[in-house]
């Protein structure tokens, strides 16, 4: 950005500059002559100025194909009809700019894969298996125990066999009740009675029974 000696910039200054023609000679140029007489200045520099102005980067001054002139980025025509025009035909420019990236897009893209399928086979291959190599080369997440939730699991682990133990003793006391009666005692809490071969049968068949 160019600083004035008065303080302003050539963008304040002349982003409102009305349409000027421009001609290759110094002299018959209207910009320059519009340049030199606000800038106070001599013609070499109003010529810097122009070119600094007018830069693609910068375009303070833009130009209009349309009437060939150059005027300020942000002049606009003191009457409606004119000011849609002008927004119209910046509106089609813009337009144009889009369309022309497209284009260079598309054609990058084709050249890309122009040059991708003209690559030998082999040197695909191993760019590939480069790739997969450093996707398993990314370090793998240690996996997070959660303390509360393992105890959780040791309790419900516990109460489960506990459980199925008391089932099946359950099982095995109706069992003994079916095949020897109500009245015989489970082995935990009757002494078992000894036989004359001083045996320790627990309990006495039906048929001992039956015989005394």
């Amino acid at each position: 950005m160019s600083y004035l000696d008065n303080g302003s910039t050539l963008r304040s200054m002349f982003r409102l500059m009305p349409p000027q023609r421009h001609d290759a000679d110094p002299d018959k140029s209207e910009v320059l002559a519009y340049l030199r007489e606000n800038l106070a200045c001599e013609l070499g520099r109003a010529i810097r100025a122009f070119n600094s102005m007018r830069n693609k980067k910068s375009q303070v001054i833009v130009y209009d194909m349309v009437h060939r002139q150059w005027r300020g980025c942000d002049w606009v025509p003191p009457e409606d009809e004119d000011r849609v025009a002008l927004l119209l035909r910046t509106i089609n420019e813009l337009k144009r700019d889009v369309a022309y990236l497209k284009t260079s897009v598309k054609k990058h893209e084709r050249i890309l894969g122009q040059l991708e399928r003209k690559r030998p086979a082999s040197k695909r291959r191993e760019e590939e298996g480069e790739q997969e190599d450093e996707v398993d080369e990314r370090p793998r997440p240690e996996p997070v125990f959660d303390e509360a939730l393992m105890e959780a699991a040791r309790k419900a682990s516990a109460e489960e066999a506990e459980a199925r133990e008391r089932s099946n003793q359950e099982w095995f006391d109706s069992m003994r009740v079916a095949l020897y009666g109500a009245d015989t005692a489970s082995p935990a809490s009757v002494v078992p009675q000894s036989s004359s071969s001083d045996s320790t049968f627990p309990i006495r068949s039906r048929l001992q029974r039956a015989e005394g």
